[in-house]
């Protein structure tokens, strides 16, 4: 799971928002900890093409997320998220990211 340099340097800054046919990783759909308010599909948005998009970066193949992959490297350690809402929003992906491999108690 490692960034795969494709040019001389890999700037993650400098890229493009491209097409990503297989859409989000979870939605409103999805059973995790999403906060109601942060649900674009209850709150009258009713098309999806928004989220089917991902990050490229021009000199950089970025991997996509392996949730199975995080958990066996995050075994037995800590992890805080200090912040804002911005870091409690990162808190929120995560584990929304996490579901798919791990049910929450």
């Amino acid at each position: 799971m490692r960034i795969k340099k494709i040019g001389k340097k890999c700037d993650m800054f400098k890229g493009d928002w491209v097409p990503y046919p297989e859409g989000p990783y979870y939605t409103n759909e999805t059973k995790c900890l999403m906060d109601n308010r942060q649900n674009c599909m209850k709150f009258g948005r009713p098309d999806t093409e928004f989220m089917k998009w991902r990050w490229k970066p021009d000199e950089c193949e970025l991997p996509l997320f392996d949730s199975a992959r995080f958990l066996e490297l995050v075994r037995g350690k800590a992890m805080a998220f200090i912040g804002d809402s911005v870091a409690r929003n990162q808190l929120q992906s995560l584990v929304c990211l996490l579901t798919s491999v791990s049910a929450l108690n």
